[in-house]
């Protein structure tokens, strides 16, 4: 695969990419098994004038490298993030954004992601480059083209820049005094998630302008990182617009 090129695989992201980005496949692979339930991208991809093959089960997992292909991979373009400062920029007066402060596990991500397709919320990935993981695009089930993602390696800039602009800084810390239902979030909201292991950062806890924990029995240590993503954009949708 040439270095300007993606791998996609798993359904629904696959499914998400002809009906999104059509132009951008350059070639589709599928098992035979699952001809009908990838009709759709194969129209699309016939639109566009490129090819597509029926390989085996065996041959697909060495093409996209993993056996976790459910049956078809798309070659395309890759999936351009934003600009950070853009995304911050353009941010609506109600909107909704999840930071994530140095959170590199792909699943985590996918999941995160798929969440905020679903809320209408953008995300901003801290710590890292880009372009996604093939397995965050595959654990996103299609919202990888939805949701609006940026990375930056300086988080704790972007947030102190989204705080001069009025936008809430909500950071997620278990430690924090104040619990997260105890009052509806403010909108515009930037909601912080910190590593799966150490939490929060010392330079990002700084730059939020407020902290809640999510409320539990503590018998055990924490949340997943995704599940507290999800719990906090319910919290903030249930709020609306401030």
């Amino acid at each position: 695969m040439a270095r300007d090129e993606a791998m996609i695989f798993g359904l629904r992201a696959a499914l998400a990419v002809g009906r999104h980005r059509p132009d951008a496949i350059r070639r589709v692979f599928h098992d035979p098994r699952r001809r009908k339930a990838v009709s759709p991208l194969l129209k699309a991809t016939a639109a566009a004038r490129r090819p597509y093959r029926e390989v085996e089960a065996d041959e697909l997992a060495r093409i996209a490298g993993t056996v976790h292909h459910e049956g078809v991979v798309v070659v395309a373009d890759p999936l351009p993030l934003l600009d950070a400062t853009d995304m911050l920029d353009g941010m609506p007066d109600d909107g909704v954004l999840l930071a994530l402060d140095d959170v590199d596990n792909p699943h985590n991500h996918g999941a995160i992601i798929r969440s905020a397709a679903w809320f209408g919320a953008g995300v901003l990935l801290g710590g890292v480059d880009g372009p996604l993981n093939p397995a965050a695009v595959r654990v996103a089930q299609g919202g990888a083209e939805l949701a609006p993602v940026a990375a930056t390696r300086n988080l704790a800039g972007a947030l102190r820049r989204l705080a001069e602009r009025g936008v809430a800084v909500v950071g997620a810390d278990q430690n924090a005094e104040r619990r997260l239902f105890e009052q509806p979030l403010p909108r515009p909201v930037c909601l912080v998630l910190g590593n799966e292991a150490h939490g929060l950062s010392n330079d990002v806890r700084k730059a939020c302008t407020a902290t809640v924990r999510i409320g539990g029995t503590d018998a055990v240590e924490s949340l997943n990182v995704s599940v507290s993503a999800g719990i906090l954009l319910a919290a903030a949708m249930a709020g609306g617009p401030s």
